[in-house]
């Protein structure tokens, strides 16, 4: 594996990390935050291995330029990428969904996040060689 494609997944899964702990202390919004990033850094460690780069925050466009460059069908992934993916800016600024977000997340929903963010590690992990 490269090195900088290594990088990125340990990144990504100390992101989970940093999710798993906001559960224990019902940082509910952080939680999702960090599970949306966790998904993003390992999607693009994925990238990176392959020799790609890709700026930015939409877990679908990164989905969709995995299947179109490097061939691989993220179908089994595709639904946990659409969860995931607005938690980038809704989780964070009141703004971006009307909404305190420390308010708007609940325990079912961050576990529920945090799920499908180690879901999509393992599943870039099998195509990390």
């Amino acid at each position: 594996i490269r090195r900088e494609a290594l990088m990125w997944l340990k990144q990504a899964e100390s992101d989970l990390k940093k999710a798993l702990n906001d559960l224990l202390t019902s940082d509910w919004d952080s939680a999702a935050f960090w599970s949306q990033q966790a998904a993003e850094k390992a999607l693009k460690a994925l990238l990176l291995e392959r020799g790609l780069i890709y700026r930015g925050h939409e877990l679908l466009e990164i989905a969709d330029i995995i299947e179109r460059e490097l061939g691989i069908s993220v179908g089994e992934i595709r639904d946990l990428l659409r969860d995931l993916t607005i938690h980038y800016t809704i989780s964070r600024y009141p703004n971006a969904a009307n909404a305190v977000p420390s308010e708007l997340y609940t325990r079912d929903l961050a576990e529920s996040l945090v799920n499908k963010a180690r879901r999509v590690i393992e599943w870039v992990k099998q195509y990390l060689h």
